[in-house]
């Protein structure tokens, strides 16, 4: 079981020239402040750092451009993460890099061998099982100001992608299917792709063996003059249209080569002028003269505010400049790639037609082979195969069979019907505490539930089955504990008592070992106890000019190392 907790969240706008450094308790933390002073938003980038978009975001914030450094640690040993727009680097706690990638599906097997998130899930697209996005390690801990509260389990966006995701990730976090049942699960998966592909191989010989003879043996080679004669004719003109193709190819790929070289001197000379720069500050800062003198042309130059903030706002627009040369050099990587998978295909469609044209060359000499020994040689060789192919089948066959009886060791009917039952039991407890009276035991005691409550009850019903599902996780999951954050609970105008409700049993329920962030208007007199509350009070200005200078020197050295 692994322990997530966040430390610290710094926040970046350079567009705007402001930032923001917060600190986190260790169990609880309040953010408040009166609508539009952006606690939302701060609470939207703490997920939002480790991949987890939020369904909506404020278009102020997003043209902001900002930028979050979150600190953290996994069962005590410290770590950071870093995002700029979809760029993402993770280091430990020495700062040191650990992984730089411009893709969420990159940073999803990293994060989930980190924190222990061994889930698997099929991909609707392309039917594949893979690692899901971090998302899906925070779903059950998060819910969100906006769709959080409409719909269980939908806090960030982009969840389509896997159908009828619910049901198997409450299954895996609530531990009625453990970490080791979908590692299983996967390597089965693995396996049953070995065995197509054996059976596949299985059929091929077996055809070749039912229609033995020279064609099966030597595929392609006539006997006939005439046969070989136009065999040869066709091999040659497809040799003309490949060539042609990897020609085309290899001219792509130059190009796109080139213009990387472009972007890469450009880096270089724009890293130059950041350094140029940064000495052009400190000596103008230096200077204790307002003005000063030029012996070479004898011009006058003032070194007040105005020069020397130019001097700064020309810093920040390289380091601009490096962020979107990266995503242009992230993109051109990309198609060169491709192209290099298409040259590489060429070469193997062209290494093949040689490899035949030579064979047909040799004609004669390879009928007379065939005469005396082809067919001897031909059935020993696919008997010998299909005799390998048998053992690897019945060996992929044991393999699967074994794991099969695991699984169904690990779906231990009585364990499933132990963990349903302590969690009907808390959402019962918690419905009832938060006034919600007119609901189907049927639906909520299931996992997942059906909720189809509306109006006010509808929030309350959300956080009882929320914290009913949080407490289920703390008792019986293998797989890990990620901080509880809970924005905007006050929602369909809930009146004073069902309020106070709601944040009594947020910070009364929780979990001894859990980490809570809860963002709310108000505590409307609540007492949280042993807690850090933040409060915001400045309207569309959650982020602080007088902050910008400290928090941006303490991100620099980690934008360098992904820029480098």
């Amino acid at each position: 079981m692994k322990n997530l907790r966040f430390e610290n969240l710094a926040l970046l706008s350079r567009r705007e020239r402001k930032a923001l450094e917060i600190s986190f308790h260790p169990q609880l933390t309040v953010i408040t402040g009166e609508n539009d002073v952006g606690k939302s938003s701060v609470i939207k980038s703490l997920y939002w750092a480790f991949g987890g978009s939020s369904p909506k975001i404020h278009p102020t914030w997003a043209r902001a451009n900002v930028k979050a450094l979150v600190t953290f640690t996994v069962d005590d040993e410290r770590y950071r993460i870093f995002r700029d727009q979809s760029s993402f680097g993770v280091f430990n706690g020495n700062g040191e890099l650990l992984l730089s990638t411009n893709l969420v599906k990159e940073l999803a097997p990293f994060l989930a061998n980190l924190l222990n998130f061994k889930m698997v899930l099929t991909n609707r697209k392309t039917a594949e099982a893979e690692v899901p996005p971090p998302a899906f390690a925070f779903l059950p801990f998060y819910v969100d100001q906006d769709a959080g509260w409409v719909r269980p389990l939908d806090s960030f966006s982009n969840l389509s992608q896997y159908s009828d995701f619910r049901k198997d990730l409450l299954e895996f976090h609530t531990g009625i299917l453990p970490n080791e049942y979908y590692e299983l699960s996967a390597s089965k998966r693995t396996l049953q792709v070995s065995q197509k592909e054996v059976e596949a191989d299985r059929r091929i010989v077996a055809k070749a063996i039912e229609r033995f003879n020279l064609e099966a043996a030597f595929d392609g080679l006539e006997l006939s003059v005439e046969d070989h004669e136009a065999a040869i004719e066709q091999l040659l003109e497809r040799l003309h249209r490949v060539r042609s193709v990897r020609s085309e190819r290899a001219k792509k790929l130059a190009e796109i080569l080139d213009e990387r070289m472009l972007i890469d001197q450009q880096i270089s000379v724009v890293r130059a002028s950041i350094a140029e720069l940064e000495k052009d500050a400190r000596f103008a800062t230096d200077l204790p003269e307002s003005e000063v003198f030029c012996p070479t042309c004898g011009t006058v130059h003032h070194n007040d505010f105005a020069n020397r903030f130019s001097i700064v706002e020309d810093r920040e627009a390289c380091f601009e400049f490096l962020a979107e040369q990266r995503q242009k050099l992230v993109r051109l990587s990309e198609l060169a790639r491709k192209e290099e998978e298409e040259i590489r295909s060429a070469d193997g469609i062209l290494a093949e037609i040689q490899s035949s044209l030579d064979s047909r060359q040799g004609a004669v000499s390879l009928l007379q082979v065939i005469e005396s020994r082809g067919r001897a040689i031909a059935s020993s060789m696919f008997d010998g195969q299909r005799k390998e192919l048998d053992e690897k089948a019945v060996e992929l066959l044991a393999e699967i069979k074994k794991i099969d009886e695991r699984l169904s060791e690990l779906r231990d009917k009585k364990r499933r019907e132990e963990i349903v039952r302590f969690y009907s039991g808390e959402v019962l407890t918690y419905l009832k505490r938060l006034d919600v009276t007119n609901y189907s035991a049927d639906d909520f005691t299931k996992i997942p539930a059906r909720i189809s409550e509306t109006g006010s009850d509808l929030p309350r019903a959300l956080l009882a089955y929320f914290l009913a599902i949080l407490q289920t996780i703390y008792k019986y999951s293998t797989a890990l504990y990620a901080p509880i954050v809970v924005d905007s609970p006050n929602q369909q105008d809930q009146d004073a008592n069902n309020v106070a409700a709601m944040i009594d049993l947020i910070v009364g329920s929780r979990p001894a070992r859990a980490q809570t962030i809860l963002g709310t208007v108000s505590l409307h007199g609540r007492d949280v106890g042993d807690a850090k509350v933040i409060e915001f009070t400045e309207k569309l200005s959650v982020l602080q000019a007088s902050q910008f200078e400290r928090v941006s020197a303490t991100m620099q050295p980690y934008m360098n190392q992904m820029t480098s």
